[in-house]
């Protein structure tokens, strides 16, 4: 099933047009891009506890564009197992574009684990890096790293534009959840992830851009 899933997801990738990276180009004052999907594990481990079979859920987030080559962002996502297991985490990170092709961010991340019917809430600071690469055939690899004092994690993907200024993405994605379960134990997700990436300018912005710095 999962190979069937990625491979779904590359054909769909190769098929289309033109390709753009997930992440936003520039962080101009009222570029916004939302992010919308799946993950579907691979893995989903507990030290020390069996949580059953994995399963399918939802992420979301956005990315708003402050001008000055910052930005503000936003993730949630759900990692599931059988019954109620499962982690619920949300980060807010503050973008700053080093380079065009380079970030770095700093922000905060809040995980809420769920065992076996207890539960235990922790924050985590975090600093991070983020990067995009063109490749031929008008495709562009992306990947984004971070470290914290409760959460490592790490993400590749590679994105196509559908139409206009919506994007196809599958990513795969690893995060290392320390001393956070119940009981205090790692928990450790890993897979897949693919949705679309929606770009657009707010109404609320400072100058008039032209359509193309709107959607890149």
């Amino acid at each position: 099933m999962k190979k069937t899933l990625i491979l779904s997801l590359a054909l769909a990738l190769g098929i289309t047009t033109v390709c753009a990276a997930s992440p936003l180009k520039n962080y101009n004052a009222g570029k916004v891009a939302v992010d919308l999907g799946l993950n579907v594990p691979t893995s989903n481990t507990y030290e020390g506890h069996s949580v059953g079979s994995k399963k399918t859920s939802p992420y979301a987030g956005i990315t708003v564009g402050l001008g000055s080559n910052t930005a503000v962002n936003y993730k949630w996502n759900q990692y599931k197992n059988s019954g109620s297991n499962k982690v619920e985490a949300q980060q807010l990170n503050l973008m700053y574009k080093v380079l065009p092709v380079l970030d770095v961010y700093a922000g905060y991340v809040d995980s809420d684990i769920k065992l076996h019917g207890d539960s235990r809430s922790r924050s985590s600071g975090q600093v991070g890096v983020q990067g995009r690469v063109e490749l031929p055939f008008l495709c562009t690899l992306w990947g984004r790293a971070g470290v914290g004092n409760k959460l490592n994690s790490y993400e590749i993907g590679l994105s196509r534009t559908l139409v206009s200024n919506v994007e196809l993405n599958l990513s795969y994605y690893d995060n290392k959840f320390k001393d956070s379960a119940p009981g205090g134990s790692d928990v450790k997700t890993k897979g897949v992830n693919m949705g679309i990436t929606v770009k657009f300018l707010s109404l609320i912005h400072i100058s008039e851009p032209t359509r193309q710095e709107a959607i890149s």
